[in-house]
């Protein structure tokens, strides 16, 4: 394993759903904290980087154990700003060379440091390409419903009507919680799923998304269980 990958954290001040979500209690800590304490227990991680546009992160950043922390431009701490633009600055600013592992790590992504590590170890083989993390589809989506009529609802397609789940195949989609490629990749690709990537598998604990309160209580909840209790 490498020694001097550079994990960068792109954490804004604001929120549309939860507000201040990069900054609230999680656990009994902020929840960046989470991101920034799992990378610097790893010896493969050489800095951990906050870029933010935000004071009060800042100072959590620091007071967490961040490496450093990058002042985001305002163009790029919008909400319609996209993540790969972020960490292309952050890039810049650092002054990393081309051949350096790059890990983006979201505020909310709240990994163990073992699942940090497995991405960086698949990113290693494939030094051309992006690892994403990805979750599993609980459901086939060839039993998708839709609304119809009204309050009725319906198979979006009865082409699989009769196929047993088990059969039906495995989906999966991005969890939005961890990016890792080369500095050179990064600068290379408008986004990070542009071409075909590599898959790195969570756990469905570590893959909920956090996008409204609901589902902070369920991921707070799972990682008490999954992550706290079970150390």
């Amino acid at each position: 394993m490498l020694k001097n990958a550079v994990a960068i954290i792109p954490a804004r001040g604001g929120s549309s759903r939860i507000p201040r979500k990069n900054a609230k209690d999680f656990n009994g800590q902020p929840i960046v904290t989470w991101p920034i304490v799992a990378c610097t227990e790893l010896d493969s991680i050489a800095q951990v980087v906050v870029s933010t546009d935000d004071a009060e992160l800042a100072q959590i950043a620091h007071e967490s154990g961040a490496t450093s922390v990058i002042d985001r431009p305002v163009e790029l701490a919008s909400h319609t700003a996209g993540t790969a633009p972020v960490i292309k600055h952050a890039i810049d600013v650092l002054g990393l060379d081309d051949d350096t592992l790059v890990v983006c790590l979201y505020p909310t992504a709240t990994l163990t440091p073992a699942l940090i590590e497995k991405a960086l170890e698949l990113a290693l083989h494939h030094p051309d390409k992006f690892v994403v993390t990805v979750g599993r589809h609980r459901s086939p989506h060839e039993r998708s419903l839709q609304q119809v009529n009204g309050e009725m609802m319906a198979l979006t397609s009865s082409d699989h009507l009769l196929t047993r789940t088990q059969d039906l195949p495995q989906r999966y989609f991005d969890a939005g919680k961890l990016y890792v490629a080369r500095a050179y990749v990064w600068k290379a690709r408008e986004t990070m799923m542009e071409k075909p990537f590599v898959p790195s598998y969570l756990p469905d604990w570590a893959a909920v998304d956090i996008d409204e309160p609901d589902d902070w209580t369920v991921a707070e909840a799972l990682h008490r269980v999954f992550v706290l209790e079970s150390s």
